[in-house]
């Protein structure tokens, strides 16, 4: 599991931690029963981790599981690994999200470790949009993200980065944070992105944030997706005077990418929103689901 970490991280390995890691885990498969209703198949949790019971707010489409992670620790600490893996049935549909943004606390010694794993089969329609990454000052993380995406399949992933507890005077205070995401279909490989934060560099971190404070990336996987249509969609969605935003294709013609900078998690939220709402209606169209689009300002008619 450990075989992709940097070298970087090798400098804080060794040093001895006060308490150990947790090794939380969330190990969850969704399918459809014969009323074409998604549910949880199987679930395995370990502490800090727990697991909400599906929800079905949306009443103009019943079918539509809302899942909830929550971490009974409020953040992640040093020495902690994490692991979660995800796996969508075949005509699935879901949305996954955090209770609330993730904390990468402050740290005496060694680093903190997430490891993402979703595997979208035939079919299945996932929304993994998780709260953003708040790291502490002196905090070290590194994540790493598989997800395999099936033929006809759509994944719609999200990572939201701040700049740290700006409201705290803490501004890429931070000493590492590193996210490697990788996608691939039938095994092969799609895409690898690479995101390394260095605090060292604190000219180099103002640029690629734009001079904002939140840095954004969505991944929309699927070989389904009629790329050109809905990058104009995309395009119209990111006119906004203060969010800097823009997409394009993802190699193998496998989806689309879209990058967002802003000061606001408020605008970047908005903005996601209304990218999940343009698929959802792609996925109604194209497999007979038929959830309600919320706070989406695009019209896809």
């Amino acid at each position: 599991m450990n075989s992709q970490i940097p070298d970087i991280f090798k400098n804080y390995v060794n040093k001895k931690l006060k308490m150990p890691g947790q090794n939380g885990t969330i190990e969850i498969e969704l399918q459809v029963n014969e009323e074409s209703k998604t549910y949880i198949k199987s679930l395995l949790s370990k502490a800090p981790f727990l697991i909400q019971k599906a929800m079905y707010p949306d009443t103009d489409y019943p079918n539509f599981a809302h899942i909830y992670m929550m971490s009974s620790s409020g953040g992640i600490l040093q020495g902690d690994e994490q692991k979660i893996d995800v796996i969508m049935g075949t005509n699935s549909a879901a949305r996954i999200t955090t209770q609330s943004a993730t904390k990468i606390y402050k740290m005496d010694g060694g680093y903190a470790s997430q490891y993402i794993n979703i595997h979208n089969q035939e079919g299945s329609y996932l929304e993994f949009i998780p709260h953003q990454i708040i790291p502490f000052k002196s905090s070290r993380f590194y994540q790493e993200v598989n997800l395999e995406v099936a033929n006809n399949a759509i994944l719609i992933y999200s990572e939201i980065i701040s700049a740290g507890r700006i409201a705290s005077g803490e501004k890429f205070d931070f000493d590492l944070c590193f996210l490697r995401t990788s996608a691939r279909r039938n095994g092969m490989m799609l895409f690898t992105d690479v995101m390394s934060l260095n605090q060292k560099d604190k000219s180099n971190l103002e640029s690629v944030f734009g001079g904002k404070a939140i840095f954004s990336t969505v991944y929309i996987i699927g070989n389904s997706i009629q790329i050109e249509n809905i990058v104009d969609k995309i395009n119209l969605a990111t006119k906004n005077d203060s969010l800097l935003a823009s997409c394009s294709s993802l190699p193998y013609d496998s989806g689309i990418i879209v990058r967002m900078l802003a000061d606001s998690v408020a605008e970047i939220i908005s903005l996601t929103e209304s990218i999940s709402g343009i698929f959802r209606s792609i996925t109604k169209k194209n497999y007979k689901i038929e959830p309600t689009i919320s706070n989406s300002s695009i019209d896809i008619a």
